[in-house]
Formats: structure tokens, sequence, C-alpha cells
């Protein structure tokens, strides 16, 4: 077992508790991932099945997989670009089009708009923060956060919309964010 001098526990302590407070202190959420993740969530339908959806991110590229539970469509979106690609693997087609959403924050950057902290929670075993926000269709909305910007949960008015299940900080190769070998790119655009 490695032993660590008495000097590198107080500054690991220090740290530590610097980064608690700077948390208290924030006025919004990282909400972009700044490290390479990948985490299975579960989703309330509307019949309130479970269903799963897998979202990879690659940090340095910025951008994500989301591969749904069931569905023959994958979502690759290229936040630098700001373009979203919908890969039917039935079809084997990849069809571009522009990212939803008007702004992007850059990872380590806060979010934009109006936050309020309600308090830390624990999700997947990973720590997180609770925030109050509105949603894209501007419902109230918690969001928790962990410090390095993954979602790990959403609820609306007390009800789960999405929670992840499992949550891993590993590489993620760049092949997984462009469609494979053999498909046809539509663009509606042209």
């Amino acid at each position: 077992m490695k032993r660590i001098s008495l000097a590198a526990a107080f500054t690991l302590a220090v740290l530590v508790a610097g980064a608690a407070n700077a948390a208290d202190t924030m006025t919004a959420p990282f909400v972009t991932p700044m490290h390479d993740a990948d985490i299975d969530y579960v989703m309330v339908g509307p019949g309130g099945q479970h269903l799963h959806q897998r979202m990879r991110w690659n940090s340095q590229m910025w951008r994500q997989r989301v591969d749904p539970e069931g569905a023959s469509t994958v979502m690759l979106t290229d936040y630098r670009l700001h373009r979203l690609m919908v890969l039917d693997t039935a079809l084997k087609t990849a069809t571009v089009t522009e990212a939803p959403g008007e702004s992007f924050s850059a990872p380590g950057t806060p979010a934009p708009g109006a936050w309020k902290q309600v308090g830390p929670a624990t999700i997947a075993g990973e720590p997180c923060v609770i925030w109050e926000a509105a949603d894209t269709d501007n419902k109230p909305t918690d969001f928790c956060y962990t410090a390095d910007g993954l979602l790990l949960g959403a609820t609306q008015s007390g009800r789960l919309v999405v929670q992840a299940a499992s949550v891993n900080r590993v590489s993620q190769s760049a092949e997984l964010f462009d469609p494979p070998a053999g498909y046809h790119r539509i663009d509606p655009k042209h």
C-alpha cells in the first residue's frame, strides 16, 4: 500500500475543501462534460415504462453519441460544427441537419440562464448537485450535474424524467462519432 506524506494529505484536503466551496458559490452548473464519458440512462416513457439510452461523449472533439434502446437510430452530435447526424441502422443512411438548441456551453463554462442550487445528491454512486432551472420547453425542472459536467438526473414536478444507471469516465474512440463505412449520407439542405 502506498503511503502519502502529511503535507500531501493536507494539500489534498485543501483542494477537496476548495472544490466543495467553489461548488457552493457557483451560480450555474457546468452542463457539458469535461472528460470522456459513457453513461447508461434510464428514462421514463409516456406510459411509465423504463427505457435505456446510452450516451457517450468525446471531450476532445466535443461530440456526443446517443443510442436509444431498441431503436434503429443513433444520434451523433458535433457541437463544434453545430451538426446532428441521425444514423438509420436498418437503411444504412446518415441524415445531417443542424443540431437542436440555440446555445452550447463549452466544457468548464457555467450554463447560461437562471439557475438555483438546491443541494447535494448521489446518483449511480456519483456525487452531484441538484439545480432548479427551466428545461428547453420552459418547464421548471431539477437537474443533477456532477462537478465535471455530467448530467446524472432530471425530474419535473417530482416525476423522474431521466436518471443515470451507470457512469464510466473512460476514453471514447473517435470512430464511435462517425457513421460506419457504407452509410449513404442525406443532407436535406441540398
